[in-house]
């Protein structure tokens, strides 16, 4: 059974869906999502791309997992650094997959660097930390 964690903070009345995928590889509550290429869903590791949601639930590969999804609603999710609140988030493109980093890390001019989130306190390395999904 998938362990659920305090994820879903509020949806502010914002259009959040609540959608059930197919995990590609075990996913824990918190990480930030991508569709892979058979359609299953994974840990984002590319700054380049729109992310599908945050995973409500723990999963296992091949188990489903409920991803929320939607503009404007707050969350939390895995972060890897220690940003300050208020701070643009995006996906973490240095091996930690499935987490958010702050944007000004990636600000060397490269293209792989879209804010997926902002901080709504200051982030929690390694843990949950409020977003609002963009």
């Amino acid at each position: 059974m998938a362990e659920t964690k305090t994820v879903l903070v509020n949806d502010g009345g914002a259009p959040a869906r609540i959608i059930n995928f197919t995990a590609a590889a075990a996913i824990s509550a918190g990480n930030v999502l991508k569709i892979d290429s058979n359609g299953k869903v994974a840990k984002a590791t590319t700054g380049l791309s729109p992310i599908a949601g945050v995973a409500l639930v723990d999963a296992a590969s091949g188990d489903l997992c409920s991803v929320i999804t939607g503009s404007g609603v707050i969350v939390r999710a895995l972060t890897t650094g220690t940003d300050a609140t208020g701070s643009e988030l995006m996906v973490d493109t240095s091996g930690t997959a499935g987490q958010l980093d702050d944007l000004a890390s990636y600000s060397d001019g490269s293209a792989e660097s879209k804010p997926v989130a902002i901080a709504l306190e200051t982030c929690n390395a390694n843990g949950l930390t409020k977003v609002l999904l963009l």
